[in-house]
C-alpha cells in the first residue's frame, strides 16, 4: 500500500512515473516482487489505467522494472539497476560505473529538527538536480543516532562497501568518522564520483561542499555586537574538523575586529559526553550579573538547546537574562518555547551543489577537485534581547 499517494485530481503520466521511482528506489516496493496490479495502482494513485500503464513502461524502459508477456513487472534489485542504467554523459575514456544510482551516506538526523531534516533538505535538493539529468539518489541512512567514533566508523564502511558492490554510480558522503575508513573512501573515489559534504575528510583532496562556517560567526557576532552584548561567551567542542575549528576562528576574529585586545574572550568547550558534568559552565553562570555572559554563542543549534536548558536549571532566562543564537537551523524552537536565533544552511542548495560536482565528475573524470563554500543567512526569532537602543542590523529573515 502506498502511503503518501498523489494529491492531484488526474495525476499526470510524469506525476505516477516520480512516484513509483521514489517507491521502487527507496525499498517501499522491494527487489524481486510483483509491482501491484494497474488495477490496485490505478485507485491508490487516483490515476488513469493508460498513465499507470505509460509509466510502467517508462519505468521498464529505464531498467527498475522487468517484465515477460502478460507478466506483471518485477522490481529490480540494486544490482540489477546499477547493470540496467545507461551511461547517457559518459566521456570518452570514462572508467566510472554507468549506474544511475547515487547514495547519499547520511545519518537521517534527530527529531527535534522541524520541518524536515537537515539530511532529508540536502537529499531533497540532491535528488531534484539529480533527477534533469536521469539519475536517482538512494538515502543510505546511518541510523537511529550518532554513536561512537567506531561504532559511526562501522555504519560508514558498510554503506560505503555496499555502494562499491553494487557498482553504483555516486556517492555523496557526510563523514562522521571523519578520521576511519581512509583507505575504503580513498577506493570509493577511484570507483566512482565522490562528493563529500560538511566536513572535510583530514589528507584527502576530495570534491567538498559545505557552509561558510568561519562567516556565519562573524555574522553572529555582528548581531549580537548590534544588539549591545559585549561580553559573548562561545560554546564547542574540542574537534580538530574544519567545521568546529573554522566556527571558533569566526568568533575570535569577530571580537578582534570590534574590540582588539580588551574583548571578552570566553570559550567554553562541550565535554565530550553528554552525561559529563560540566564545571566550567557551570561556574560562568553563576557570576554575577554584570560579570558573566550577557550572550552565549553556540557551535550549532543542539548546543544551543542544551545551554538553554542548563540555563534554565540556574535560574537564567532566555533571553531575558543570557541571549542564546545557534547555528545550522535546524531546530527552531527551544523548550522553553522560545524561537532559536541561528544561522541557516541551505540545505537544499548544499544538496543541488552535491550532485551538480558528481555530475561534472561523470562528465569529466579527469576534473580537478572543487570545494564550494555557500554563505549563511541569519534567522531571526526570540532567542536573543538588545541590551541598549542599538538598531537590529538589517539582512535577517
Amino acid at each position: 500500500m502506498i502511503s503518501d499517494p498523489i494529491t492531484h485530481s488526474i495525476p499526470t503520466q510524469e506525476d505516477v512515473e516520480n512516484l513509483l521511482r521514489e517507491h521502487i528506489l527507496s525499498g517501499v516496493y522491494k527487489p524481486g516482487n510483483w509491482l501491484p496490479s494497474e488495477r490496485v495502482l490505478t485507485r491508490e494513485l487516483n490515476a488513469q489505467r493508460k498513465t499507470v500503464r505509460s509509466a510502467i513502461a517508462t519505468l521498464t524502459e529505464e531498467g527498475l522494472l522487468s517484465r515477460e508477456w502478460n507478466c506483471r513487472p518485477v522490481v529490480q534489485s540494486p544490482n540489477q539497476l546499477a547493470q540496467a542504467q545507461p551511461s547517457h554523459d559518459a566521456a570518452p575514456g570514462q572508467v566510472f560505473s554507468p549506474s544511475r544510482l547515487v547514495a547519499l551516506v547520511m545519518w537521517h538526523g534527530g527529531a527535534e529538527e522541524s520541518p524536515g531534516t537537515a539530511q532529508q533538505r540536502i537529499f531533497w535538493g540532491m535528488n531534484e538536480a539529480l533527477g534533469l539529468s536521469g539519475y536517482h539518489g538512494v538515502f543510505m541512512d546511518l541510523g537511529a543516532n550518532i554513536g561512537t567514533d567506531d561504532a559511526n566508523a562501522e555504519r560508514e564502511g558498510t554503506h560505503l562497501q555496499y555502494a562499491i558492490d553494487h557498482d553504483f554510480g555516486g556517492v555523496v558522503f557526510y563523514p562522521y568518522a571523519y578520521d576511519r575508513n581512509h583507505e575504503l573512501v580513498k577506493k570509493v573515489a577511484e570507483r566512482m564520483p565522490l562528493i563529500v559534504i560538511d566536513r572535510k575528510i583530514p589528507g584527502m583532496d576530495t570534491d567538498f561542499v559545505g557552509l561558510q562556517n568561519k562567516q556565519a560567526m562573524i555574522d553572529a557576532m555582528s548581531y549580537l555586537i548590534g544588539l549591545g552584548h559585549r561580553r559573548i561567551a562561545y560554546v564547542t567542542k574540542n574537534e580538530p574538523i574544519n567545521t568546529v575549528q573554522e566556527r571558533l576562528q569566526g568568533y575570535l576574529t569577530a571580537l578582534h575586529d570590534n574590540f582588539g585586545s580588551d574583548g571578552y574572550e570566553m570559550v567554553l568547550p562541550k565535554p565530550s559526553m553528554l552525561n559529563e558534568s560540566w564545571p566550567i559552565f557551570d561556574m560562568v553562570v553563576r557570576l554575577g550579573p554584570h560579570e558573566r555572559p550577557t550572550a552565549i554563542l553556540c557551535l550549532n543549534d543542539y548546543d544551543a538547546a542544551l545551554v538553554a536548558r542548563l540555563l534554565e536549571s540556574h535560574g537564567l532566562k532566555v533571553p531575558d537574562d543570557v541571549s542564546v543564537i545557534g547555528c545550522d537551523n535546524i531546530i527552531q524552537t527551544l523548550d522553553n518555547g522560545v524561537g532559536l536565533t541561528t544561522l541557516a544552511q541551505p540545505f537544499e542548495r548544499i544538496g543541488a551543489e552535491a550532485a551538480r560536482l558528481l555530475l561534472r565528475k561523470i562528465k569529466d573524470p579527469s576534473a580537478g577537485p572543487l570545494q564550494v563554500e555557500l554563505p549563511p543567512k541569519m534567522v531571526l526569532r526570540g532567542s536573543c534581547k538588545p541590551l541598549s537602543d542599538a538598531p537590529i542590523k538589517a539582512g535577517a529573515v
